[in-house]
């Protein structure tokens, strides 16, 4: 086979698709392509990664609870450093919210995952800086963890290479055409060949989907923006937990000695280097002073980066039935992180023609449900 051919080409070097490019190449030939100088360089390398099995929608969460012992506990070799590290989670429920949160802490405790359910009062244990006369109820989420991006993307790269695996940096792709059984991809580094091609190239998928001729799917660039600022003098934030509120509105968590605080903006934007709004920077500043007692005396620093969402916020996994051969990985929505390693089995293993693997499925993971021809992500059905 010559260099610029191999079984599959995947098409973006953030984690979904280094993850999915290591999958792939214990069983065959991959070229991963990247069109940044460097894998990671948008979203994965802005994310807040941390693994929470009760964030995002329900097949997203199930994803993470499937991802859990690889992160916990990565094969031999993987990495000479922990994935993970303690952290732990606290969602916040508005006296209208309780029933669902408690509904979120079942369906936890029916996965295996450690909760306690407190008075929002008695929250302030685990992170006292919150304003708990604001709330009714907390869900603390023990096994939360904060996940190593930086050892987590360098051990699949390690990885895939190791097992033959290619990886073309600065390899924009520019056209994609499917002839005679085989996809070619016209890119900066010149073209490549596959005859099945994965598409987990982040905020660009839209991008990449319309080269190959698919009829319009329905995934869409958010942008969403973080801002760190100092914790109050003299707290000790080791132990805080990440701290969400039920209706997505704000989470903030302890970032290397500063506090990161997000308003979980969603504004739609074309595929671009995304940079921070500044009225969601004040949105979330005001957050973090309606919803805690800290105050943001300065902003040290502030970033954007995007998300992609199908209308339904649920993956986009598996193949395209109006194209042969090419197979989605998107619709991430901030869990890419966290969800990666479930995600990436799963799209291997479709991929291949292996079906849903038992663990993915017995959580309740269908391939129907994460179909790029659902009718919201095909339709345009919300």
């Amino acid at each position: 086979m010559a260099p610029n051919q191999a079984n599959f080409l995947v098409i973006g070097g953030g984690i979904a698709g280094v993850s999915v490019a290591y999958e792939l190449s214990a069983k065959s030939t991959v070229i991963l392509l990247e069109a940044e100088s460097a894998p990671g360089y948008h979203s994965t390398g802005r994310s807040a990664a941390v693994m929470s099995e009760n964030y995002g929608p329900a097949l997203w969460s199930r994803l993470v609870s499937a991802s859990r012992e690889f992160l916990e506990n990565p094969p031999l070799e993987f990495s000479e450093v922990p994935l993970v590290r303690p952290r732990g989670a606290m969602f916040l429920a508005l006296p209208e919210e309780q029933a669902k949160l408690r509904l979120q802490g079942e369906e936890l405790l029916r996965r295996g995952a450690r909760v306690d359910i407190v008075e929002a009062r008695d929250a302030l244990k685990y992170c006292p800086v919150i304003r708990a006369d604001k709330f009714s109820l907390a869900l603390y989420e023990q096994d939360c963890k904060d996940i190593d991006t930086n050892a987590l993307m360098a051990g699949y790269l390690k990885s895939f290479k190791r097992r033959g695996g290619q990886l073309v940096t600065a390899a924009r792709v520019s056209g994609l055409a499917f002839s005679h059984g085989r996809w070619t991809a016209k890119t900066t580094k010149g073209d490549y060949e596959a005859p099945i091609v994965v598409n987990a190239a982040g905020g660009w998928v839209q991008q990449i989907a319309r080269m190959s001729g698919l009829p319009t799917r329905h995934v869409v660039p958010f942008r969403r923006t973080a801002v760190i600022f100092d914790p109050p003098a003299g707290s000790d934030i080791r132990t805080w937990p990440m701290t969400f509120d039920v209706a997505e509105t704000f989470y903030f968590k302890p970032e290397a000695g500063r506090i990161m605080v997000s308003p979980i903006d969603m504004a739609v934007s074309e595929p671009c280097d995304a940079q921070a709004d500044e009225l969601e920077v004040a949105i979330a500043i005001d957050r973090i002073h309606t919803n805690t007692t800290m105050e943001v005396r300065s902003v040290k620093h502030k970033w954007g980066g995007l998300r992609t969402f199908a209308p339904d916020h649920e993956p986009v996994i598996g193949l395209d039935p109006a194209a042969e051969g090419f197979v989605w990985l998107a619709g991430q929505g901030g869990n890419g992180v966290m969800a990666g390693a479930a995600a990436a089995r799963l799209v291997a293993s479709l991929a291949l023609g292996e079906g849903v693997p038992d663990d993915i499925a017995s959580l309740g993971v269908t391939e129907k449900a994460v179909s790029p021809a659902r009718a919201c992500v095909s339709g345009g059905i919300a």
